[in-house]
């Protein structure tokens, strides 16, 4: 055999064990790919159950949401018949008072305040809350 078939030998050699070497190396990065594979699935499938779950809240708030506005929509008009109650009834007895105040002293015709009657929108007002 000749020196350069022994040098090209020699030199094929080096760059097998080289190229072990390479898949070795490959074949552990291969391994650790896998292995974190499997752990990126469970982490994608707790996070679709997380997601799962917040649509399933949001859904619920939304629910819970529409209701109480409901509710709240349903006090506010009860609240405001009754203040518009409150007002016509505060405004009948200022009317009472001012008639009780000019019967317990007399005064000329002319220094008594005018009678506040109540409107006819109010007494309607007042009819259908009755």
């Amino acid at each position: 055999m000749s020196m350069a078939a022994f040098l090209f030998e020699a030199l094929i050699g080096v760059l097998l064990v080289g190229a072990a070497v390479m898949c070795w190396r490959v074949d552990r990065r291969l391994k650790a790919l896998r292995d974190g594979q499997d752990g990126l699935k469970e982490t994608v499938s707790a996070l679709n159950d997380a997601v799962d779950r917040a649509r399933a809240g949001l859904a619920a708030l939304d629910r819970a949401s529409k209701e109480t506005g409901e509710v709240l929509e349903h006090r506010t008009r009860e609240a405001r018949a009754l203040a518009d109650e409150l007002r016509l009834l505060t405004s009948a007895g200022e009317t009472r008072l001012d008639r009780f105040e000019r019967a317990r002293r007399p005064q000329a015709a002319s220094e008594l305040p005018r009678e506040r009657t109540a409107e006819p929108r109010e007494r309607e007002h007042l009819k259908t809350l009755r």
